[in-house]
This record gives C-alpha cells, sequence and structure tokens, in this order.
C-alpha cells in the first residue's frame, strides 16, 4: 500500500476521535482483479487508485457513514466517495475531488 493512504488512514482516525478498528471492504486490486469488477459493476475505474494501492474503500464501527464521508472529506488529502447502498466509504490520496 502507499504510504500516503496509510498517512490518510492515520489522519483520518484522529479526525474521527476513535480507536475503533476501520474495516477494509476493498485495498490494492490487481489489474486483472480491478479489470473483471470494472466490467462487472458500476462505479468502478478502469485504471483504479487500487490498482496503484492508493485506495481503501472502508467503514467505522462506531461512526455513521454520513459522519466518516463528512471526515473524510475534510481532510482535503485526495478522493472521498460515497457509497451508501454498499455501506463504505471510498479514500484516497489522488486528487482532491468527491463522489
Amino acid at each position: 500500500m502507499n504510504a500516503g493512504v496509510l498517512d490518510l488512514l492515520g489522519m483520518l482516525r484522529e479526525r474521527l476521535e476513535t480507536h475503533e478498528p476501520f474495516l477494509v471492504i476493498s485495498g490494492y486490486r490487481s489489474p486483472t482483479t480491478n479489470h473483471r469488477m470494472y466490467l462487472r459493476h458500476d462505479g468502478v475505474a478502469s485504471n483504479s487508485y487500487h490498482i496503484h494501492g492508493m485506495a481503501i474503500d472502508l467503514r467505522c464501527e462506531g461512526r455513521s457513514l454520513p459522519h466518516l464521508r463528512a471526515a473524510a472529506s475534510s481532510l482535503r488529502g485526495g478522493g472521498v466517495g460515497y457509497y451508501p447502498r454498499s455501506d463504505f466509504v471510498h479514500v484516497d490520496c489522488g486528487p482532491v475531488r468527491y463522489w
């Protein structure tokens, strides 16, 4: 995993003021796995930051998804995607953007 996304997780934990674990839904993906997901699921980028080890999809015990999204967005440390139907927030250390 890219050190930038790990630093982002540390800052996110501090912002959330929690010691509860992050529940990782998806971290690094091989190019093959990412391509399969791209073909089968809406919202998967063909050149995802996941294949560069720069993205994590997660949730946090004891914190609501909207709270997690707001905390991640406030850091302005990269991309933040909100997927309430899939019950996770995407964070990456790429350019700052939101969806």
